[in-house]
């Protein structure tokens, strides 16, 4: 019997380990074709007090497959941000099936309405969701690893290990994906890893920019862009502010 119990708490204890190095290397973490923004709108759409913003999806489907399918909303918080990425991520995503929810919104009656409807692989990150004990290289180890791990289990006939940078790994899918980004700015907010804020920027850079596997990226932050960054890592970017905004203006904020 005391074998036995001896034997338990090891398997106990190598469970633990593993969930911790699952959580912070990536392992378990979903970035790709997620259910969360669909559930997350559903419960938005099902308050009795719900305003329907769904025509924003005619300004973006406009910009998608071109020059300008990259936006950056920035705005402070409470201005309803977040909650806009479901409604996005919810209408792009090939991973649901949200027709019956979309075809009672205003956008609807959209010509572009049943162009893109649930037609594209969808990664959504939430940069916000960090654990404040990880060190920098555990934070964006646990965001890589977990894309790398998610197109591994979508796409499990592309030898993926052929391939070393991230981007190229997308690119090996030959397929399109729609990118959304929630709060891009947090370190940078929250003062967090300051001697890594130009890795960051590089790893963006390096994921995004000039890559024509991405056919839409929607990108939140509180802070304008050029208050983090001064030189090229993000301007493919257009940015909506509060104060320069007249195309999404009436999709935030105390707005009907």
């Amino acid at each position: 019997m005391k074998n036995l119990s001896i034997f338990l708490k090891i398997i106990f204890v190598a469970n633990n380990i593993s969930g911790i190095v699952k959580y912070k290397y990536g392992g378990g973490v979903m970035y790709l074709n997620t259910q969360d923004g669909y559930e997350n709108f559903k419960m938005l759409v099902a308050n009795k007090i719900f305003v329907d913003k769904s025509m924003i999806l005619e300004e973006l489907n406009e910009i998608i497959d071109t020059t300008d399918r990259f936006i950056c909303i920035t705005r402070p918080r409470r201005f309803g941000k977040s909650q806009m990425t479901f409604l996005i991520e919810s209408y792009y995503s090939q991973a649901v099936e949200s027709k019956h929810i979309f075809d009672a919104l205003k956008f609807s009656k959209a010509k572009t309405y049943p162009k893109y409807i649930n037609k594209f692989n969808t990664v959504k990150i939430d940069f916000s969701l960090n654990d404040t004990n990880l060190t920098y290289e555990q934070y964006i180890s646990r965001i890589e690893n977990g894309l790398i791990n998610n197109l591994k289990d979508k796409f499990v006939n592309i030898d993926f290990e052929k391939h070393e940078m991230l981007a190229d790994k997308f690119n090996a899918t030959k397929e399109k994906f729609v990118f959304i980004f929630d709060e891009w700015d947090y370190i940078f907010n929250k003062r967090i890893y300051p001697d890594n804020h130009d890795n960051f920027l590089d790893f963006l850079r390096n994921l995004i920019k000039d890559k024509s596997y991405i056919s839409l990226c929607y990108m939140t932050g509180i802070l304008p862009i050029k208050k983090h960054s001064s030189g090229s890592a993000l301007n493919v970017f257009e940015e909506y502010t509060l104060l320069d905004d007249g195309v999404f203006e009436n999709y935030f904020g105390f707005t009907m």
